[in-house]
């Protein structure tokens, strides 16, 4: 279109200039899918939405995309316009397009993103890991490929706690729980064959006691298909011989000690059979 052309839409009122070279067509609400398109068209086509913004547009799980943040590279002069935020950074091609807009790739989404969202980003980070989006292999690789941007040691510091074979922060927990309190005998994350043909992974068992141990963290309670088939893998352990207790997080949070005397009790009752 022409310059004459754009000038009488916006004029008209028919459109709205929300940023150098963009425009938003009043006919449509103003909603938060249409602030983070504002954003993603103007830093086209050499950046991309990072972060929060980045993990809501991929469908992560975040809940809104605010602070919507861009990338430029290094040295990329454009004045920002209102409504969201800049950072100056070299993406190094980690980047994709995701319904028609660039955002970084899934794994620095995912890094990014748990930093960002602070006390929450540890278990934005187990859900992730839970759910299968990105491997833990594949988040220290893009981990090693950005070090020295704002939030590196923040997100190495994410990556060290989920690096204990756990799923979730509740189970590392209760791994430390255990490791303070001097038992042993256990694994994390242990496959065992069931009768039935299928094969279970146990959070934390104690295999010669035939003893699992099947930590909730609040991740696990977001899949609801996953606690359903949490619970009939539970039935089928327990036709099998096993003994399976369930640790909720809330439990480790405000009973630690009772949990380890629980535990402890069952271990000696199976060991004495």
């Amino acid at each position: 279109m022409s310059d004459d052309q754009i000038a009488r839409k916006v004029a008209s009122g028919e459109w709205i200039r929300r940023a150098p070279g963009v425009y938003f067509v009043t006919a449509w609400p103003w909603t938060a899918a249409a602030r983070v398109r504002i954003a993603a068209e103007w830093v086209r086509p050499v950046g991309a939405l990072i972060g929060v913004s980045a993990a809501w547009w991929l469908g992560l799980g975040v809940v809104n995309p605010h602070p919507i943040v861009v990338a430029l590279p290094p040295g990329n002069s454009r004045s920002r316009p209102s409504g969201f935020s800049v950072v100056h950074r070299d993406l190094r091609g980690d980047r994709v397009q995701h319904r028609g807009l660039w955002v970084t790739s899934r794994a620095l989404t995912v890094l990014d993103a748990a930093v960002a969202l602070g006390r929450g980003g540890q278990a934005f980070l187990d859900r992730a890991l839970q759910q299968r989006t990105v491997t833990l292999d594949e988040l220290r690789a893009m981990q090693s490929r950005h070090l020295g941007r704002r939030g590196s040691a923040a997100a190495h510091e994410l990556l060290v706690q989920a690096a204990d074979r756990a799923a979730s922060k509740a189970e590392r927990v209760m791994i430390a729980l255990l490791r303070d309190a001097g038992i042993s005998g256990w694994a994390v994350n242990l496959a065992v064959m069931l009768s039935d043909g299928r094969e279970a992974v146990i959070d934390i068992a104690f295999e010669g006691a035939r003893f699992a141990l099947e930590v909730d963290g609040w991740a696990f309670h977001s899949d609801p298909e996953r606690f359903i088939d949490r619970r009939a893998r539970t039935r089928a352990l327990v036709a099998d011989g096993w003994v399976v207790a369930e640790v909720a997080w809330k439990e480790l949070e405000e009973h630690p000690d009772k949990v380890v005397e629980q535990i402890r009790r069952t271990l000696a009752h199976r060991l004495a059979r």
